[in-house]
């Protein structure tokens, strides 16, 4: 997610002020512009500025490119040219219809020229002899009701308007602009005679060099997965008329979820509904939504109606395959972005199935072969070109791929799921066997579960017992349970607690009896609402503590300590988190090793867990005693995790790590001094990097904790040692690119190129 400030609901959207102005000094260049350098640059002022110098160098070699060509070809003059193409940098005699390319048809004397806008606004311009033009229409800013300042809508470097400068001279495709009203001149006005002068060079247009071949046709650059930009609203204000396209634009800059929500929530529900799929400037709005990498923003833009199957029309590109080839445009991991729209029910076949099965693979740097890709439809080929297979490959990373393979091998919600869990106020709930890594029995006994508790609502809560080794994400899917369903989750230590007191609190007119525990208030917080309560180490706690859980886990009712006085705990969810059935759950994974670990028998897996189930009920019965295993609802086995799982888990903790030193290196003394920092942290070979580490260092009993261990030891302590080899001072904004790899069968940090 964004590291950048929150910003406020009613004001301002856009790029620091410091950052701004030091990209207006350094380039010399407009407030407009700096706010386009920095947009495109992701907010980084010294990427802005390399842009700004590129585009400055490209720009002087076209003029060169333009001179010299003047010799042996005849182009048009300047004079030939309408007087407002020469003005605008709009080139006039072109024609752009979407997937078509660009067709320059041979201008005639007194010919009405005429240019399609995506807006559908066109410009009519008879050419006159002397070069001078009189617009019988002009082309009028995409929404008349904005203020005339913020009508210009500028094109990003690299938008689908405009080609890449990398790789030599770019294709020769026109960069069509409006302009703002308040530039044009009024057409009812007589123009006085202009001299001859050549075309300008705009910012931000590429100008087609013309030749006297007639009806040639230039294709249209394949789509870059850069978003174009959209013009930025001060204030993202409901009104009289919804507008799709101003809160694409807000995304863009920054708007926090709240005012996403603000927005959405003013207006009709049918109205949101009918309009939030549409497009703006030819993408379906809910690409805007994906390119903020914001968990809560996509699920609010969502719940509105939008269409997590979207493609745009233009490249035929699916949704969940921007998601992960905008990592690259950000410089952030979106591996959460693609578990959220997943979770929400986006298809991941729309991506060829060669690029995440197996998963545990290592890409070639070309993407799959054209054999692996076997029969895609004509969509998948139309985006699926030999180029994007190529970035998709160095994108989709080892957790992207595991998401992908899991989710098409998951069973999907029926219909009655979806609906009773909207009417619950829990259709969230349905993602959670997209968010852990492993333990895909465990999420979906607990879905079900909670599912029939809310379909028939009791008085007694909903108690289950978590039994599995430590490090296998049971802590973790309490944690997953609580945020996707918003509730809070009081975790409780029970290794700290010997005595019933210690843990709900003394009673009067025991000292401190009024102040109850942090349990006791908790509960006493959260009466009659929905909560967890999850008590780790559960093994822990004495008979003592036993006994006085009997009464809440059977009746829903609880004492508060602080007024002797009954509290509603129906609606609390309790999980006992216990390690000590793991002799059980590992003598099981021995017996069905291949079922567990190899073979990919869904049906099978399920029959053997509801046997593991009831094992783990008679071993629980026989530690705990028959009161209190009489009030579980539920028991939930947590395996060991597959040589597979295993390397996501390291990949995981690497991402945590690249995440950690790209922050800013900040030299001033205090609390806020970061002497690492500004490190671009990447993986080559993702899979056989992470297998090496797991194969090496996972052991049963420790899970994802003897895997922390291992990345802090083998990748983020060497990280630390080269960044210390270098011979020079540490500076602030110095960027340095370093290479997880593997060579020999060694894990290796190496220092690279950005």
């Amino acid at each position: 997610m964004s590291s950048e400030k929150p910003i406020p609901l009613e004001g301002s959207i856009g790029p620091d002020p410091g950052l701004m102005a030091d990209v207006m000094n350094s380039c010399n260049c407009s407030h407009d512009r700096a706010i386009k350098l920095l947009h495109w640059a992701n907010n980084d002022p010294e990427k802005a500025k390399h842009h700004h110098r590129t585009l400055a160098a490209y720009m002087s070699r076209s003029r060169t490119s333009t001179s010299q060509s003047s010799t042996s070809t005849t182009p048009r003059s300047s004079t030939d040219m309408p007087q407002q193409a020469r003005e605008t940098g709009v080139l006039v005699n072109a024609r752009m219809t979407k997937g078509r390319g660009l067709t320059v048809p041979p201008p005639t004397d007194g010919q009405i020229l005429n240019v399609p806008i995506r807006n559908g606004r066109s410009l009519h311009t008879p050419s006159t002899d002397d070069g001078s033009s009189q617009s019988s229409e002009f082309i009028k800013p995409p929404r008349e009701k904005r203020d005339e300042s913020s009508c210009e809508i500028p094109q990003p470097a690299g938008s689908h308007f405009e080609t890449r400068l990398e790789g030599g001279l770019p294709t020769p495709v026109e960069t069509l602009q409006t302009t703002p009203k308040g530039n044009i001149e009024d057409s009812s006005k007589e123009r006085a005679p202009q001299p001859p002068r050549q075309p300008e060079v705009v910012e931000g247009a590429q100008y087609m060099q013309e030749t006297p071949v007639e009806q040639e046709v230039f294709q249209e650059p394949e789509w870059d997965f850069v978003l174009p930009t959209i013009p930025h609203p001060l204030t993202l204000t409901p009104g009289n008329n919804f507008d799709i396209s101003e809160i694409a634009g807000a995304m863009q800059y920054g708007a926090p979820p709240e005012m996403i929500q603000n927005y959405l929530g003013y207006y009709d529900k049918r109205t949101v509904q009918k309009e939030i799929n549409e497009g703006v400037q030819g993408f379906p709005a809910i690409f805007f939504a994906v390119a903020t990498n914001n968990e809560a923003t996509i699920r609010i833009w969502v719940a509105h109606g939008g269409d997590v199957n979207s493609v745009h029309g233009a490249s035929g590109v699916p949704l969940l395959a921007f998601a992960i080839l905008n990592s690259e445009t950000i410089q952030e991991d979106t591996t959460r972005t693609l578990a959220t729209l997943l979770s929400l029910g986006a298809i991941p076949n729309c991506i060829p199935a060669a690029f995440y099965t197996p998963f545990c693979r290592d890409l070639p740097d070309d993407g799959p072969e054209e054999q692996e890709l076997g029969d895609i439809g004509e969509v998948d080929k139309k985006w699926c070109t030999v180029s994007a297979r190529g970035r998709l490959a160095k994108m989709a990373n080892l957790t992207h791929r595991y998401y992908l393979e899991r989710a098409a091998k998951t069973k999907k919600p029926s219909i009655r799921h979806r609906q009773i869990a909207l009417r619950r106020n829990a259709e969230a709930l349905l993602g959670i066997p997209y968010f852990l890594i492993g333990q895909t029995v465990a999420a979906n006994i607990l879905l079900q579960k909670l599912l029939s508790h809310i379909l028939i609502p009791g008085k007694r809560p909903l108690v289950l017992v978590f039994a599995g080794p430590s490090g296998h994400g049971k802590t973790e899917l309490a944690r997953s349970l609580g945020h996707l369903l918003s509730l809070e989750l009081e975790v409780v230590d029970c290794t700290i607690f010997s005595r019933e007191q210690e843990l709900f609190g003394p009673r009067a007119p025991w000292a401190e009896w009024e102040k109850g525990s942090p349990l006791n208030n908790f509960l006493a917080r959260k009466a009659g609402e929905r909560c967890i309560v999850f008590l780790d180490e559960f093994e822990k706690t004495s008979r003592d503590i036993h006994q006085t859980l009997l009464l809440p886990f059977d009746s829903g009712d609880y004492e508060d300590r602080r007024n002797r006085s009954k509290i509603d705990c129906s609606k609390t969810i309790w999980i006992l988190a216990t390690n000590a059935l793991d002799p059980t759950i590992k003598d099981f994974c021995s017996q069905n090793h291949d079922a567990v670990f190899i073979d990919d028998d869904q049906d099978k897996m399920a029959s053997l867990m509801k046997q593991l189930s009831k094992q783990i009920k008679q071993e629980f019965l026989r530690i705990f005693d028959s009161p209190l295993t009489g009030r579980v609802s539920s028991f939930i086995p947590f395996l060991p995790f597959s040589p597979g799982e295993q390397a996501v888990v390291v990949h995981k903790y690497i991402l945590e790590l690249s995440q950690k030193v790209c922050t800013s290196v900040n030299l001033s003394p205090g609390p806020n001094e970061q002497l690492l920092g500004n490190i671009k942290l990447r993986i080559r070979r993702d899979a056989s990097v992470c297998k090496v580490i797991a194969d090496a260092e996972y052991h049963a009993d420790l899970g994802a904790r003897s895997l922390i261990t291992a990345v802090k030891g083998l990748v983020e302590d060497v990280l630390v040692e080269r960044y210390l080899e270098v011979d020079r001072e540490i500076k602030e904004g110095e960027k340095v690119g370093m290479l997880v790899d593997i060579n020999s069968g060694e894990i290796v940090v190496s220092i690279v190129d950005r």
